[in-house]
């Protein structure tokens, strides 16, 4: 062992000026013993007697060039916007979505009054954007468009993306289906949306409870006419704020049929579909609004008010009680209201009893969905990119984002909670933005107040107790076809038995007319499709 140490000392003196790597090698094979067995240790390593001069420091490597950022995603989106103008080009929080997302968005805003039109043009135009927000997946031009290929079946990706996987259930699932299978994303929301809005001043003022069954409605309503609720010593409000009725909705009469224990649209009975009109519950229902509008106790012109002139006789205190879905409750909706009367006070009831228990009708559980046009989406690659893209729009944290806005700028937090800081500014900058968001965002929709926080978690309970319409996923090209000419005829028919200008046997021949005109295709037809998902 001596000599093999005297051996390694000349030898390190003489690879002192040698480069250190090849010094390492050479003594790592100096100290290997044969076949490759470990040499014990040198005692005078620690010692430094016939050690080596010490070696120059190696040469650090050279830094590994850094990745280049990659170049963001370009998607084109077609989306709808409520309010009076859409987001401006240069809106912040969509150049914060580019950001956090490494994408650059080329954003279409449509108003929602001119919608199906425009995506009826744009089908047919063949410019179509990589994705459209569709606010009626059973639209001819988009059933056509599913059944012919122009549109990416969506569902079995899903499964792949963490934020997306789980994100729908099932009843929402097979509401927005066509033939059973999902060519689209919905914009999800709450199931249970049902709610009768009142004055609870005016409820306060005459010592009434909060109405709990359809007797309670009918009270408040004649107390609310009868019993100068707002105490101005003058006989001018009435009871009940009704707008001009549809066949199936989440508002007015449809409150009321939920109550009475109709179906919600269509029923089932021994497996077969049957039209909610043709029901004891939607009759009962009808003779309940045509004593509250013969007893002067709801507004007599009704059948040509819309929904903005309901508000304003809400807002004007002309009216005490409103049948509408939860989200109307909100303070921002009410504004006028407040600032005209700082002392009016609103509440709401979602659950009043009736025959059958408390019910709301379910919402389809989605407002539009986005859907993918293989013209502008041509690989699946790129159908993935899209899909990652909406992955982490509904990643929670951007979600939050999304409905709250920037802190500082749209909200403050107090007491651990956001609250809103500037409404316009908010309304400008994020409301429509808002919309490009596929999750149940909204009962994550904070502004601090006590109203919101009861909508919210109303949300969430109504959900127990929401009847779904059987006949969404359905198709019915006879209802595609004539569904507007027979909804307008068994919608005037309603009209005229509240009015009392038909009697039952006027409404039964109403619904006899129906039927001839094309509406017993539309069961027949509703009923085959139905039959087929038992079957899956």
């Amino acid at each position: 062992m001596e000599g093999t140490r005297m051996d390694n000392s000349k030898l390190m003196k003489g690879l002192a000026r040698i480069s250190p790597a090849i010094v390492a090698v050479t003594m790592l094979v100096g100290c290997g013993g044969g076949g490759g067995a470990t040499a014990p240790a040198d005692k005078s390593a620690s010692t430094g007697q016939g050690a080596a001069p010490a070696a120059p420091a190696a040469q650090q490597p050279k830094e590994q060039p850094k990745e280049q950022p990659k170049e963001p995603k370009k998607i084109s989106l077609m989306m709808v916007y409520y309010f009076a103008e859409p987001p401006k080009k240069d809106n912040i929080m969509v150049q914060k979505i580019e950001e956090m997302t490494n994408t650059k968005l080329d954003i279409t805003w449509v108003p929602n009054s001119a919608y199906d039109n425009k995506i009826n043009a744009t089908i047919a135009s063949g410019q179509l954007p990589m994705v459209m927000n569709v606010q009626n997946n059973k639209l001819s031009t988009i059933l056509s468009g599913v059944r012919s290929g122009l549109f990416w079946e969506v569902g079995p990706y899903l499964k792949d993306y963490p934020n997306l996987k789980n994100l729908y259930n099932e009843q929402t699932t097979y509401n927005a289906s066509t033939d059973g299978k999902l060519y689209g994303m919905p914009h999800q929301r709450p199931l249970g949306l049902q709610m009768l809005l009142y004055r609870k001043d005016w409820l306060d003022n005459l010592g009434l409870k909060p109405p709990e069954t359809i007797d309670d409605v009918y009270n408040m309503a004649k107390a609310f006419t009868e019993q100068d609720p707002d105490k101005n010593g003058k006989k001018d409000t009435y009871g009940l704020v009704e707008f001009m009725p549809k066949l199936v909705s989440q508002q007015g009469f449809g409150n009321a049929l939920a109550w009475f224990g109709a179906p919600n649209g269509f029923g089932v009975k021994d497996g077969k579909l049957f039209p909610d009109f043709t029901t004891d519950e939607y009759m009962d229902a009808m003779k309940f609004y045509r004593k509250l509008f013969s007893e002067k106790l709801m507004n007599q012109d009704f059948a040509a008010v819309q929904q903005g002139q309901a508000w304003d006789a809400i807002a004007k205190e002309k009216g005490g009680m409103y049948p509408a879905v939860v989200a109307h409750a909100t303070i921002p909706n009410w504004t006028a209201l407040y600032q005209a009367n700082p002392n009016a006070k609103l509440d709401f009831v979602t659950r009043i009893k009736g025959p059958k228990g408390e019910r709301v009708f379910a919402s389809n559980g989605f407002n539009g969905m986005y859907m993918f046009p293989k013209s502008s989406i041509k690989t699946e690659a790129e159908l993935k990119d899209v899909l990652e893209f909406i992955n982490k729009l509904s990643d929670p944290k951007m979600e939050q984002f999304l409905v709250n806005g920037i802190e500082g700028r749209h909200f403050k937090m107090e007491n651990g909670k956001p609250v809103r800081t500037d409404q316009k500014l908010y309304d400008d900058e994020v409301t429509s933005v808002i919309e490009l968001l596929i999750t149940d965002w909204k009962p994550k929709l904070m502004t601090g107040s006590p109203m919101d926080e009861k909508v919210n978690k109303t949300y969430v309970e109504n959900t127990s107790i929401a009847v779904p319409n059987p006949t969404l996923p359905l198709v019915s090209n006879t209802q595609i076809e004539k569904g507007s000419e027979l909804d307008k005829l068994i919608n005037d028919a309603r009209v005229k038995y509240i009015y009392g200008e038909i009697d039952d046997a006027g409404w039964k021949k109403a619904i006899d007319q129906w039927k001839t005109s094309g509406g017993d295709k539309i069961i027949e037809e509703y009923n085959a499709e139905y039959a087929k998902f038992q079957k899956k």
